[in-house]
């Protein structure tokens, strides 16, 4: 069984928050993935944080433990319809 984990724990593990990484490394023993929505969030919080090139190599090691699952269109479509009315 694999577990999904949103943006938000991702970022918190990737910043070494204990609650993160506790959860995370158990939840991992059963496989852990992230969406490629997470997967883009979290770089775009990279490039722009205070050392891309160090949080580049962390997020690579954890995505050697975790799956990057694709999204389909009809995903895509409602992710997107989503964000447009929240900025709306």
């Amino acid at each position: 069984m694999k577990y999904l984990v949103d943006t938000d724990w991702v970022a918190d593990y990737l910043q070494g928050r204990p609650a993160a990484r506790t959860l995370l490394q158990q939840l991992s023993k059963d496989g852990i993935a992230i969406s490629i929505i997470t997967y883009s969030e979290i770089y775009e919080g990279i490039l722009s944080g205070y050392n891309p090139q160090a949080g580049k190599q962390v997020f690579h090691r954890f995505l050697k433990g975790a799956t990057v699952l694709p999204i389909s269109r009809a995903v895509a479509e409602v992710n997107a319809a989503i964000r447009a009315q929240l900025r709306a």
